[in-house]
């Protein structure tokens, strides 16, 4: 497989230097284990997701086809690589194994079924790792086909991109220190760095917080785990599943109890390329169906969280 980045050290620590190219990233990290409980918390405010109440049906996702005529899948085709957006500097996620150097995570796995369904083989894709504010510029631009990406399927990004079925759902969540006293969105994070990576559900999260804070926007959620261990923030908001990834690389950190609101990741294409979108719905469905979804889960998101999962339902409405 090709992957495209800037180079981040394999390790527990992470690392604040890194090797630029064409300002993408890719990393490895091992890391031990953790669990944490996504409740919601009591007694603090609770928002809906950044984004999810514009108007738009969220549920509403074009139905699964595995025609492979329409325009966009033709273009894949005739390439013979799929270009995916990725994220290796998430453990579970998208992560490069510091052992094999092989990029793989949950949201790999998929991208693989993706390649086995369209063009025959899971080899056959160009694995091209974006910032988090970069996901949707890259497919407007036409640099990938896809994102997989822990992306957030929200009502404004539904006015610039499309979107598969939701494949997770999760919400945000605040990662700390063990010693500090930020109990969740409310008075306690007054005054205080938080950290967030720009372009995130999370960075608007903060931003519309009635509770005034020190925002530290950063590239990807590792370097808010490198700013955490600098000393250099109080805290960071991220998603839940990618909270648990950076507390299984530092047990100095913890996750506050409590989810701060719903969302749920899906699979980006380009605005208007209903084809596509319709063709990886029929490869999700397969996909889930077929157990190879339970079966990643269990391998890379139960043991650290140590909570059973379940796809979302699809609902196919247009």
């Amino acid at each position: 497989m090709k992957t495209f980045g800037w180079l981040r050290r394999p390790g527990v620590w992470a690392v604040t230097s890194a090797l630029l190219l064409g300002g993408f990233a890719f990393a490895g990290s091992s890391a031990a284990e953790t669990n944490t409980a996504p409740t919601r918390q009591a007694g603090v405010q609770i928002v809906r997701a950044p984004g999810d109440s514009g108007g738009c049906d969220l549920q509403a996702t074009v139905a699964p086809s595995t025609s492979e005529s329409g325009l966009d899948v033709q273009r894949i085709i005739a390439r013979g690589k799929l270009v995916a957006g990725i994220d290796t500097n998430s453990y579970l996620w998208g992560f490069r194994d510091p052992n094999s150097g092989d990029i793989q995570g949950f949201d790999i796995d998929l991208v693989r079924a993706l390649a086995t369904a369209i063009l025959g083989d899971p080899s056959k894709v160009t694995l091209l790792a974006v910032p988090t504010d970069q996901r949707i510029p890259a497919l407007q631009s036409g640099l990938v086909d896809v994102v997989v990406r822990t992306f957030t399927h929200n009502c404004d990004r539904e006015k610039q991109v499309s979107f598969s079925a939701d494949y997770f759902q999760t919400g945000q969540q605040i990662l700390v220190p063990k010693n500090s006293q930020v109990t969740g969105l409310n008075s306690s994070i007054q005054g205080r760095r938080i950290c967030t990576a720009k372009g995130s559900t999370a960075e608007a999260l903060l931003q519309t917080s009635q509770y005034k804070s020190q925002e530290v926007p950063v590239e990807n959620q590792l370097d808010c785990l490198v700013l955490m261990q600098l000393g250099q923030v109080d805290a960071t908001i991220t998603d839940g599943a990618l909270a648990a990834g950076l507390n299984a690389q530092d047990k100095s950190l913890k996750i506050v109890p409590g989810t701060l609101d719903t969302e749920f990741y899906a699979v980006a294409v380009k605005l208007g390329a209903t084809d596509l979108a319709a063709r990886i719905n029929a490869v999700l469905q397969s996909y889930i169906s077929g157990g190879d979804w339970q079966r990643s889960y269990q391998k890379w998101i139960r043991p650290t969280t140590g909570q059973d999962g379940a796809p979302p339902t699809a609902h196919y409405t247009r």
